[in-house]
């Protein structure tokens, strides 16, 4: 999916989640969450056919987003704690986001890893 989409799917889920708590900055960072895991095409692998099969691998995969949605929350409740803001909430916005992307992306024919390492390729078509 491209990138507009992703952000705006991040951000209103951000937005749903916060409720009263919403804010342009709960918005913002929803969108750059909402994108995150596409920044692996900065990665080179190589060649163009790798860099095209590898992306949407690791980075959408929900055996690494879960993980890696709790270390960020941790790190922003330990570090840069937000009123009225518990960890459980702060974890649910962030993991939410980041999870829905790879699902929104497994709905186009380019498929997407959501088991990586596992092995396989994931797609609808």
């Amino acid at each position: 999916m491209d990138s507009i989409t992703q952000a705006a799917l991040g951000a209103t889920i951000a937005g749903a989640i916060a409720g009263r708590r919403c804010s342009g900055k709960v918005l913002l960072a929803g969108a750059v969450l909402g994108t995150l895991p596409d920044l692996d095409v900065v990665i080179n692998y190589g060649d163009d056919i790798s860099n095209m099969i590898k992306h949407r691998g690791f980075s959408h995969s929900l055996l690494t987003l879960f993980p890696f949605s709790l270390l960020l929350a941790w790190l922003i409740h330990r570090f840069k704690p937000l009123p009225d803001w518990s960890f459980k909430r702060l974890w649910l916005l962030i993991a939410t986001v980041l999870i829905t992307h790879p699902l929104l992306d497994y709905f186009t024919s380019y498929g997407t890893q959501l088991t990586w390492p596992i092995p396989g390729y994931y797609s609808l078509s």
